[in-house]
């Protein structure tokens, strides 16, 4: 059912004392360490120290208020941490609710802004019209498009509606790698070795117009190197 149904929160945030965070791809399941029948399930998660903290923490209070009426607010959920000057991060809240798709907007202008190259994977590839064109548009352009998708999908129509996607993109000169290892659930974008953008949205019109996702994009070398190695 939850797999249906539209403006579901689709975010995946943990928050310790206001001052460790955890965003990215993982939900709280056995099959993230157990795998699948078909191999093991790859994504993406990471760990946030610092002021970035913050974001995510407003993020998550946002939403208890929505479910609960219960406005939690106060200086202990957010505490003096370091901050870090020289690894700068920026959280993405996006949903349904406001004026801008944000998310989407933060995909299609990192896409534009690339010189060399994109690296991308995520597990459903259902992309917004002018995202694919901004894909298509890169590519024509001479920046080198990479995208990762799982071969074996965990469910048959999303696996096959992204497939279908594909041949016109390769056309424009994007290559496209499966992921055969097992399932591929990780949801990234990294931006010539500069920019990551990295969180809990599938490159699909669902995560962009009817889902509540988080996001960051971090404007630091050694990250984003990581994350493409």
């Amino acid at each position: 059912f939850t797999g249906k149904v539209n403006y579901r929160n689709h975010r995946k945030v943990a928050v310790i004392d206001g001052r460790t965070g955890f965003m990215g791809g993982m939900n709280i399941a056995d099959r993230y360490v157990r795998g699948t029948g078909w191999g093991g399930w790859r994504d993406t998660h990471f760990r946030i120290e610092g002021k970035g903290v913050h974001g995510l923490q407003s993020a998550f209070l946002i939403d208890w208020y929505v479910v609960s009426r219960q406005l939690v607010k106060g200086k202990a959920y957010y505490p003096n941490e370091e901050f870090f000057d020289d690894n700068l991060m920026q959280i993405l809240a996006g949903g349904p609710t406001g004026r801008w798709r944000v998310l989407l907007q933060a995909f299609i202008f990192c896409i534009a802004n690339a010189k060399r190259y994109l690296y991308i994977q995520t597990p459903y590839f259902l992309p917004t019209q002018t995202l694919n064109e901004a894909l298509a548009m890169a590519a024509l352009g001479g920046v080198e498009v990479n995208l990762l998708i799982p071969r074996k999908g965990d469910v048959l129509a999303s696996h096959l509606a992204s497939l279908s996607y594909l041949d016109g993109l390769m056309e424009a000169g994007v290559h496209v790698y499966f992921y055969k290892a097992g399932f591929l659930h990780s949801k990234f974008l990294t931006i010539d070795g500069k920019v990551a953008l990295v969180g809990s949205a599938n490159m699909d019109f669902r995560s962009f117009e009817h889902n509540f996702e988080c996001a960051s994009i971090i404007y630091e070398a050694g990250f984003t190197q990581q994350l493409e190695e």
